[in-house]
């Protein structure tokens, strides 16, 4: 079930909110939150349930029996994870089987709790039902961010809820909704629309239009997750942080899917030498790492070509840097945001054969323009101008003034009216989102999120 379904947000979310504020006490309200959670899991793969819960009970008892120092106790339970994470990329490849929801995200979650047991960075979770919890909330279980075990303990029993915790994740969840149904949905529908075109100038585009799509798909549910978590109490970290901004493909993924890069970097990067071993050695982490991020991903060859594709531009740009930095910013934003569109074009294409075409006319075969791709640009020319701004860092300046106009740097009880008319102003924008989200949504579907068939 996606966040963005009608059935969630008018049935499934308010039942689950009303249970979960009405009943007294944090320990019943965390059963509520578990049974919800399983419920949630069990309504999109019923038959995919007993092996979360499976998975989540042999990494609660074999955590118990990691020694921190003797690495030979951590290789069963790593392994056993990543082993169940493989065999199932590899079915999905071989032969379509559904990924069990959420399968990438909770295996590398579970991998970091057994690797920080192993370095003592926290102890063993001595409750299964904290453990269960953790592993499958479900604001977080659909398209992460990558929760660590070590963030969240101590909210799993001491967290408390608040009207302004409540509010502020509210509205979140409606800006990351409206991010997904009303700007990454239509971005989705122009991009299939513009690959059934054999025009350079409609590759093009169509390519932007990924681009757009992905970054407002996967941010957007971000939002919605983290503002969930906010309004039952928990702070997840942040996920994405202006990517298209950047001005480097090394500070592109430093902004991109945030948890992800610092898993690699902490479990896999640092442990196996960093940069602290000499270029040649650092150049080989970079691949290895690489190689991995593409086959989370997938065990298609296009997730593996991206991977690599943007190894060695990294491992260019690390070469290249001291130059680079010296180049206007602009010139460097151009610069970045073509690797990173041409990147987003390799991901897009599962089949080679479709991937090769579309790089190619992009790059001079067939004729470029016709009336037909102008009709399609005409038409999207709105969304691309929200999709600029949207991803820009206009939205943030826009909010950090207005809130500075209005409370920011003011005495609380003399100018509480002016805070008053800031939560209002609020409230009817998220209102109006959503009124705007479901107007979108009833009699049409979303489209499913793309990272969580990862």
């Amino acid at each position: 079930m996606e966040f963005s379904n009608l059935y969630f947000l008018y049935i499934f979310l308010p039942l689950t909110l009303a249970v979960y504020f009405l009943i007294p006490g944090l320990k019943r309200k965390n059963v509520v939150l578990l049974v919800a959670s399983l419920v949630f899991y069990a309504m999109g793969q019923p038959y995919y349930l007993p092996l979360l819960v499976a998975v989540a009970f042999a990494n609660f008892w074999l955590a118990e029996r990691v020694i921190p120092g003797r690495a030979a106790t951590l290789l069963l339970p790593v392994g056993l994870n990543l082993v169940i994470l493989a065999a199932f990329k590899l079915l999905k490849v071989s032969f379509g089987i559904a990924l069990p929801i959420g399968v990438s995200f909770y295996t590398f979650q579970l991998i970091a709790y057994q690797v920080d047991v192993y370095r003592k960075k926290h102890p063993p979770e001595g409750s299964f039902f904290h453990f269960l919890l953790y592993i499958s909330m479900f604001p977080k279980m659909l398209m992460g961010p990558i929760v660590r075990y070590d963030e969240v303990k101590t909210q799993l029993t001491h967290r408390k809820t608040n009207p302004r915790g409540i509010f502020e994740g509210a509205v979140r969840f409606c800006v990351g909704l409206a991010k997904k149904v009303l700007i990454a949905d239509y971005a989705y529908v122009a991009f299939t629309e513009l690959e059934g075109l054999s025009y350079g100038a409609a590759a093009w585009l169509a390519a932007l239009m990924f681009m757009f799509y992905i970054y407002f798909e996967f941010s957007g549910c971000a939002d919605m997750a983290i503002g969930l978590g906010r309004v039952f109490g928990f702070r997840y970290a942040e996920n994405f942080d202006l990517p298209y901004t950047s001005r480097s493909i090394t500070e592109f993924w430093r902004r991109w899917h945030i948890t992800l890069g610092s898993f690699f970097r902490d479990y896999v990067y640092i442990p196996l030498g960093g940069n602290r071993k000499g270029k040649a050695r650092q150049i080989l982490n970079l691949l290895i790492v690489w190689a991995l991020t593409g086959l989370w991903h997938g065990a298609n060859w296009n997730y593996i070509i991206w991977g690599l594709y943007f190894f060695v531009l990294l491992a260019v740009e690390k070469q290249l840097m001291p130059k680079l930095e010296k180049v206007p910013y602009a010139a460097r934003l151009l610069i970045t945001m073509f690797f990173v569109l041409i990147g987003w074009v390799i991901f897009a294409h599962e089949d080679m054969g479709a991937l090769g075409n579309s790089l190619a006319m992009m790059f001079g075969k067939g004729p470029f323009w016709s009336s037909s791709v102008g009709v399609i640009l005409g038409n999207t020319v709105p969304l691309i101008a929200v999709c600029l701004i949207g991803s820009s860092v206009l939205p943030r300046w826009f909010s950090f003034l207005w809130g500075a106009v209005l409370v920011r740097g003011r005495k609380e009880n003399q100018f509480s009216f002016l805070q008053l008319i800031y939560a209002i102003s609020l409230l009817l924008f998220a209102v109006l989102l959503l009124y705007l989200c479901t107007a979108s949504l009833v009699g049409a579907a979303s489209k499913p999120s793309l990272y969580a068939s990862f």
